[in-house]
């Protein structure tokens, strides 16, 4: 795989529009670790830069510009690719139909996006190029968004975290030539719409104490347009930044902490990431410091996390409510930055290279990467020297690369433990991933559309939470059974299981991890332990340690789900695709006779369709009071 080596006006009229409800606090949340943007010596945020005289300072500040378009002046190559992308998606913004308040389902969240992608794009090219064209298009855009009679906070917060995210950049790139009247009606938006709902606690989730994306997105919204704004509705702007950056990082903490795994999965890593970033760039660039967020140890290693993540094939480990492709990470820029480890864009130039940087909607945040891009040279990075990574937390992976080259020579196994019953979660511990032969021989299933799932749990009358009885684990996708896991006696996994890692193994004669899946099956069996190794850079072996209950019988089934085309075998299962050949065969200590089969990946009719998709492997029964060990082998043709 080759790479690419790449106005002040008088605020007084403003300030009419606000409706302070509460005083500014006095409270710095991390002010005693904050750091400067650089990432130096330390220091306090300075709120003496917010005043009428300072615009830009979101982000794209005269400074900034003038380095981004010195690296384009000295033909810079990745930064000319990461421009154009900006550049050639604000060209057709300029043509876009105007945005309407549009619901669909209980969400507004489709217009924010379309509005924030619109905004950042049009507003960095007007920035970059001083075509009026494109501030005029993105004055018409805000103007509209602030006509709307709401942004959707009470009913899904999220909504109005995004716009308040598109609108307060749109304020501050725009500021020189905004009327009066209009900022007038921006700051009242944002005020009315965001801040006040956000103070007021109107809202369907409480962000502040989430431990998920939600709490990075709307904070990272609310601060950033608070920073815009903020001379011209001081308290509740004031409110919003302690209250946003002291909740950002508490959960930031827990939700990367200790090792940089994300519980949520590689899709909502790139959303609450992207906007964690989003966040810590706005605080930096307009207060001149992080507020120690960048010291949180799992923040600073979750880049290199992600990048393990990545399949064969454009794919990447999907567990819980992830899609399969392999999108863009935005955010792998700014902390290539940060934490001076250009390696971390390793694969997003090949991305780039490949055309894929339009993808993933992912153009709200383009003005940022380019912004980190042109801090760094990235136009001769190596591939990672480590071959395996393993993280904890509320739900610890394992990960092994072979050589890095993501050809027919290379490999890649993930490994998930943890729980199900986390934000977005699945029944899917002990579950895996295997590439080798550049086929994705173990894949997951992914998730299924929320608004279908939602609309057949409330035709049934059922709820779609996360309790053991929730209709979320009937989806064929969602439960044990469709996962490459184990099952025993038919059961689900429970939910209230916790699963770690016992071992981790990493030598080339065996890389891989030991898990307890017991609290996972408990109320089935007496143990069960599972080890997941690549031996001897050719074979995948599975050991699965199974302790029956002492006066009932534990029937395993053994499952794993792929897009190769499975033959059942007298004595295991063939795998073929794309030419390759990869043959499962398994053994155990007590000589139990095993029923080497497939399953079906069709279910109800409410259930996505799997076409493409099969499920395959054996079953076997242990005997009441027996303790058996199943050895499965996953060995590709020569």
């Amino acid at each position: 795989m080759k790479l690419f080596r790449l106005l002040a006006l008088s605020a007084l009229i403003i300030l009419a529009a606000c409706k302070p409800e509460d005083k500014p606090s006095e409270f710095i949340p991390g002010q005693s670790h904050s750091t400067d943007s650089e990432g130096g010596g330390k220091n306090q945020p300075d709120f003496t830069r917010l005043t009428a005289a300072n615009h830009p300072r979101i982000l794209l500040t005269d400074e900034t510009v003038n380095a981004i378009k010195a690296r384009l002046d000295a033909g810079d190559a990745i930064i000319k690719s990461l421009h154009s992308v900006i550049m050639n998606a604000a060209d057709g913004y300029l043509h876009a139909k105007p945005l309407t308040h549009t619901l669909i389902g209980v969400r507004l969240l489709d217009t924010s996006d379309a509005a924030n992608n619109q905004i950042n794009c049009l507003g960095y090219a007007w920035r970059l190029t001083g075509d009026t064209r494109y501030r005029d298009k993105a004055v018409s855009i805000l103007e509209t968004v602030c006509d709307f009679p709401d942004w959707n906070a009470p009913t899904h917060f999220l909504d109005a975290g995004e716009m308040a995210y598109a609108v307060g950049v749109g304020y501050d790139w725009l500021y020189s030539e905004l009327s009066t009247e209009q900022k007038r009606k921006i700051v009242s938006a944002l005020d009315k719409y965001a801040f006040q709902n956000a103070i007021n606690k109107k809202w369907n989730l409480n962000f502040y104490e989430s431990a998920t994306n939600w709490n990075q997105v709307c904070n990272g919204g609310l601060v950033t347009a608070a920073l815009a704004c903020y001379e011209d509705c001081a308290a509740n702007a004031k409110t919003i930044i302690d209250k946003g950056v002291e909740s950002n990082l508490r959960m930031a903490a827990q939700m990367y902490n200790p090792d940089g795994n994300y519980p949520e999965g590689y899709g909502y890593w790139g959303y609450g990431s992207s906007y964690e970033c989003l966040l810590l760039s706005s605080l930096e660039s307009a207060l001149g410091s992080d507020y120690g967020i960048n010291d949180i140890p799992g923040w600073k290693k979750s880049g290199k996390w992600i990048l393990f993540m990545e399949c064969m094939n454009g794919r990447c480990f999907n567990y819980c409510d992830c899609d399969a492709t392999s999108d863009p990470r935005p955010p792998l820029w700014y902390m290539a930055w940060k934490f001076n480890d250009p390696s971390l864009v390793y694969i997003e130039l090949d991305k780039l290279a490949a055309g894929d940087y339009p993808r993933g909607g992912i153009n709200k945040y383009m003005p940022m990467v380019v912004a980190s891009a042109s801090k760094f040279e990235a136009s001769s990075i190596k591939a990672p020297s480590e071959q395996f990574w393993k993280g904890g937390g509320e739900n610890p992976v394992a990960l092994v690369h072979g050589d890095w080259s993501f050809s027919a020579s290379d490999m890649m196994l993930g490994v998930k433990a943890g729980r199900c019953d986390y934000s977005h979660g699945h029944m899917d511990v002990g579950s895996f991933v295997f590439d080798s032969q550049g086929v994705n021989w173990s894949v997951d299933l992914g998730l299924q559309d929320y608004n279908s799932m939602a609309s057949a749990a409330q035709a049934a009358g059922r709820s779609a939470g996360y309790s053991q009885d929730s209709m979320r684990w009937d989806f064929l996708r969602y439960n044990n059974l469709n996962h490459s896991t184990i099952t025993i006696n038919g059961a689900k996994h429970l939910v209230g299981a916790r699963v770690s890692f016992t071992e981790s193994y990493d030598t080339d004669a065996k890389r891989g991890v030991k898990l307890n899946m017991t609290s996972a099956v408990s109320d089935q069996c007496r143990s069960a332990y599972r080890t997941v190794t690549w031996e001897n850079n050719r074979n995948l072996v599975i050991v699965d340690e199974i302790g029956a209950q002492l006066l009932s019988s534990a029937k395993l089934r053994w499952t794993m789900v792929t897009m190769a085309v499975p033959t059942v075998l007298e004595d295991g299962i063939k795998l073929e695709s794309k030419g390759r050949t990869l043959y499962i065969k398994s053994t155990n200590d007590l000589g139990i006779k095993l029923n080497w089969k497939t399953w079906p990946t069709s279910g109800h009719s409410y259930d996505a369709s799997n076409d493409g998709y099969y499920e395959c492997g054996f079953e076997a029964t242990v005997t009441s009071g027996k303790t058996c060990i199943f050895t499965t082998t996953l060995t590709p043709d020569a």
